[in-house]
C-alpha cells in the first residue's frame, strides 16, 4: 500500500473535476496568495518544525538539519521575505539585488529548478540509503515524490492552469516534506 502515494493522486484527480466543474471557484481557490498558497506556508513552517525535531532524534543530525535549513530558506521565498504578509523592507532588498522579490523567479523563473535539485537528490537519487541511514525516504514517500514531480510536469503543459497547478502541487510537496519530517522525527533513535 502506498497511501502518501494514492493521497497525491486523489488530491489531484478532485483538483480536476472542481476544475471542471467549477473552473472560477478552482483558479480563486489556487490564485496566486490565494486560500491554498496560504495553507502552504503553514504546512511548510511544519515541515520546517518536523524536520528539526528530527535532526534532533536522528543518529545522522546532518541531514535532517539541512533539510530544515533548506525548507526555512524556501519558506522564506515563498512568502517573499516577509512581503506577502506585510513586511516589505527585506523583499524590496530582494528586489533590488534579484530582479524580484524572491531567488526562485530570477532568471525568468528558470532559478526555481534550482530549489528542485536538493528534493530530486532526497527523493529520487537510488542508492541513498547508504550514507542517507534512517533517513532515507521509504517506497511510499519516493513515489509519491515522483507523481508530485510527473504532475508538476503535466500541470506546465496546460498553460490557462499552469499558476493554479503550480500552487496546488505545492501544497501537496509541502505535505509530503511534512509528512517525511513526521515520520523521521517519530522514528526512534
Amino acid at each position: 500500500m502506498l497511501p502518501r502515494t494514492i493521497a497525491v493522486l486523489t488530491v489531484a484527480a478532485v483538483a480536476v473535476v472542481a476544475a471542471l466543474v467549477s473552473p472560477a471557484t478552482t483558479l480563486a481557490v489556487l490564485a496566486k496568495e490565494g486560500p491554498a498558497e496560504h495553507a502552504s506556508h503553514a504546512v511548510l513552517a511544519a515541515a520546517v518544525v518536523a524536520w528539526t525535531l528530527a535532526g534532533r532524534a536522528a543518529s545522522r543530525r546532518a541531514v535532517p538539519l539541512a533539510m530544515a535549513g533548506f525548507l526555512a530558506l524556501v519558506l522564506a521565498e515563498e512568502v517573499d521575505w516577509g512581503a506577502v504578509y506585510g513586511w516589505p523592507a527585506l523583499g524590496e532588498r530582494m528586489a533590488a539585488a534579484f530582479g524580484h522579490r524572491n531567488m526562485h523567479n530570477a532568471g525568468r523563473g528558470s532559478s526555481y529548478l534550482l530549489f528542485a535539485l536538493p528534493l530530486v537528490a532526497y527523493y529520487m537519487v537510488p542508492g541513498t540509503g547508504r550514507w542517507l541511514g534512517r533517513t532515507t525516504p521509504n517506497r511510499d514517500e519516493r513515489w509519491a515524490f515522483a507523481a508530485v514531480a510527473g504532475l508538476f510536469i503535466a500541470g506546465n503543459m496546460v498553460p490557462a492552469w499552469e499558476r493554479a497547478a503550480q500552487e496546488l502541487l505545492e501544497l501537496l510537496l509541502y505535505a509530503l516534506l511534512l509528512a517525511t519530517g513526521v515520520r523521521l522525527a517519530r522514528a526512534p533513535g
